[in-house]
C-alpha cells in the first residue's frame, strides 16, 4: 500500500546509508539506488546530501520524509481498521516513555485498558525524552510520554500536566516531620539521584546551581528501579514527580514531602502523538483512557 521508491527512500532516511538500508530491506543497493534516482528525476530536486559517512535527508527530503512516514502510518491503520472488522477489540498499541512513568503509571493503565479489550496487544519502550521525541515524530511510537521537554515540529502535545517534585523522606529521618523541603535542606544528608543526563537530574542540579551548590550523591544511576531499590535498602533521600495528591503524603515506608524550590514546581508531563496522522482506532481509545485517567487523577 506504499510505492517501492517511497519505501527504499524512507529506510535510506531512517538508517543513513544504502548500504544499511540494503540490510533492513534485504534488497540489492543497486536497486535501491535506482528507486532514488527515479524519486529525484520525478521531484527534480537532490532528496539527500551524500556525505562520506552517509546520507542525510536534504530540505526537500525532510519533507518528503515527513509525507512518507504519514502515509505508511495511514496504510497500517486502514489494514489495522480492516483487521477489526473481522474480529472485535483486537490491535497493537506502541508506546515510548520515560522510566518515572513507565514504572509507576503505565503497566495499571494498560492492564486495565486490557480488561475491557483482551485482544489488543502492547510494546513499550523505554528511555530518554529525547529518544521519546524521535519515536513520535519518526512514526515508531504512537503515543509518548516525556518529562520537561519541548518537543519540536511534527510532534503534537495532547495534554500537558504540571508535577510538582516531591523529596521521598524516610519516616524516621530528621526532615520526615516538615510540610515542605528546599533542596538546601537535603544537602546535609545521604541522597540518590539519577544520572545527569535524566531530566529530574537536570531540575535538581539547577535547582542547587541557582542558590550556589552542589549535590553529591551517594548513588547516581540510569535505573529508576535500581535507585528506590537502593534507597529503599540504604533508608536515604530521592525524589519523585510521580505522587498523584499534591501535598504531604504517605508512600510505604517513606513521607513523600514536596519540594519548594520554584524550579522544582514548574515540572510537567506532556502525552505526546505525530502530528497530523490519523490514529487507528485502538490507540485512539487507549490515549483517551490515558487523558480521563490521568485528568481526574490530577483534579483529586
Amino acid at each position: 500500500m506504499q510505492s517501492t521508491g517511497l519505501r527504499y527512500f524512507l529506510e535510506v532516511a531512517r538508517s543513513g546509508s544504502i548500504a544499511d538500508a540494503s540490510v533492513r530491506l534485504n534488497v540489492a543497493g543497486s536497486a535501491i539506488s535506482r528507486q532514488i534516482a527515479k524519486l529525484e528525476r520525478e521531484l527534480g530536486v537532490e532528496l539527500f546530501e551524500r556525505r562520506p559517512r552517509g546520507m542525510v535527508p536534504s530540505a526537500a527530503g525532510e519533507v518528503l520524509a515527513a509525507h512518507a512516514r504519514r502515509t505508511t502510518l495511514d496504510a497500517e491503520r486502514v489494514i489495522t481498521d480492516i483487521r477489526e472488522l473481522q474480529g472485535p477489540h483486537r490491535g497493537f498499541v506502541r508506546l515510548a516513555s520515560y522510566e518515572g512513568f513507565a514504572v509507576d503509571i503505565l503497566p495499571e493503565a494498560i492492564a486495565k485498558f486490557r480488561r475491557e479489550y483482551p485482544g489488543v496487544r502492547f510494546h513499550l519502550w523505554v528511555g530518554s525524552s529525547i529518544e521519546i521525541v524521535r519515536l513520535i515524530h519518526d512514526g515508531e511510537a504512537d503515543i509518548g510520554t516525556t518529562f520537561n521537554y519541548a518537543p519540536p515540529r511534527g510532534v503534537k502535545i495532547e495534554q500537558i500536566i504540571r508535577r510538582p517534585m516531591h523529596a521521598l523522606i524516610p519516616r524516621h529521618h530528621p526532615l520526615a516531620g516538615h510540610m515542605s523541603v528546599t533542596m538546601a535542606e537535603t544537602l546535609p544528608y545521604a541522597v540518590a539521584l539519577p544520572d545527569k543526563d535524566r531530566t529530574q537530574r537536570h531540575l535538581i542540579d539547577t535547582a542547587f546551581a541557582m542558590q550556589g551548590l552542589t549535590i553529591d550523591p551517594v548513588l547516581s544511576t540510569n535505573s529508576i528501579s535500581a535507585l528506590r531499590r537502593f534507597a529503599d535498602a540504604e533508608g536515604c533521600i530521592h525524589f519523585s514527580s510521580a505522587i498523584r495528591v499534591p501535598g504531604r503524603v504517605e508512600v510505604g515506608e517513606y513521607i513523600a514531602i514536596p519540594v519548594s524550590d520554584d524550579v522544582m514546581t514548574d515540572s510537567v508531563l506532556q502525552i505526546l502523538t505525530m502530528e497530523g496522522r490519523v490514529l487507528p482506532a485502538v490507540v485512539q481509545t487507549f490515549l483517551n483512557q490515558l487523558l480521563t485517567d490521568i485528568s481526574i487523577t490530577h483534579q483529586k
